[in-house]
């Protein structure tokens, strides 16, 4: 029983450090997702702005044509002014004059207003434009990394479970099931050692009894707080812990 546990902490140092190279990998991903995602955002704005100074365009073009129309209108009924004899007919085409005069000063004004909200938009595209290619070059930057380290570290697990895959074999089917299900709800912990009376997974102290029965080594004992699998230290030959085991969460 005493070497089962033993073959079952080399287990357990392995998955601790494929758990650790995974999370690894998920940091680094997620460093690119959030650089990806931020990208995406300015794209988004680039590519709002880029439609409404369209739109302003199209607004301005359509002024300028109106006004230019209602320009060359008023021209002929400025001439057309001098002819008239009759003081009705004249009086209403004054006002039809003026009134055109009228909206195309009020035309042109927007048509001055649509050309500032214009160069606001070119302002703010050139900043964005050139803040969306550096965080371009960003991304590529991390994406290359992501790929160096997901390769590197899709290296180093299949080298790990090879070792894995060589000891499985040496731990009863039950007790590498008990592990697996104790580790799953452990934060990848599911066997510790107890050092001096002390559980290194929970550091809660066993009750006298328990930890004298541990020490013979005979029978498979679970700590009774944190539920983890544990074994006296002293069957390491040292008082070397389990990677990351003190560290474990209850």
């Amino acid at each position: 029983m005493r070497q089962q546990l033993l073959d079952l902490h080399e287990i357990q140092k392995i998955d601790v450090e494929i758990r650790e190279i995974e999370s690894q990998g998920a940091s680094v991903s997620q460093k690119l997702k959030e650089l990806e995602g931020k990208a995406n955002a300015v794209r988004t704005e680039v590519q709002s702005l880029t439609t409404q100074r369209e739109n302003t365009v199209r607004e301005i073009k359509t002024l300028e044509g109106t006004v230019q129309a209602e320009a060359l209108k008023v021209k002929k009924w400025e001439q057309r002014l001098n002819e008239i004899r009759n003081q009705r007919e004249y009086l209403a085409l004054s006002r039809e004059v003026e009134g055109s005069k009228r909206a195309n000063r009020e035309a042109e004004e927007k048509i001055l207003e649509f050309m500032a909200l214009r160069d606001q938009i070119d302002k703010k595209l050139d900043g964005l434009q050139d803040q969306l290619a550096e965080m371009e070059v960003d991304c590529a930057a991390e994406r290359a990394t992501v790929d160096r380290i997901t390769g590197d570290n899709s290296g180093r697990i299949n080298g790990l479970k090879s070792r894995r895959d060589v000891l499985v074999p040496k731990v009863p089917r039950p007790l590498l099931k008990k592990y697996d299900q104790i580790r799953d709800k452990r934060m990848g912990v599911g066997l510790v050692t107890v050092v001096d009376g002390q559980c290194k997974g929970c550091n809660m102290r066993l009750p006298p009894q328990l930890y004298n029965v541990l020490q013979r080594g005979n029978t498979i004992e679970q700590c009774p707080s944190c539920q983890r699998i544990i074994f006296w230290d002293h069957f390491l030959g040292d008082r070397e812990e389990p990677k990351k085991g003190a560290e474990a969460s209850q």
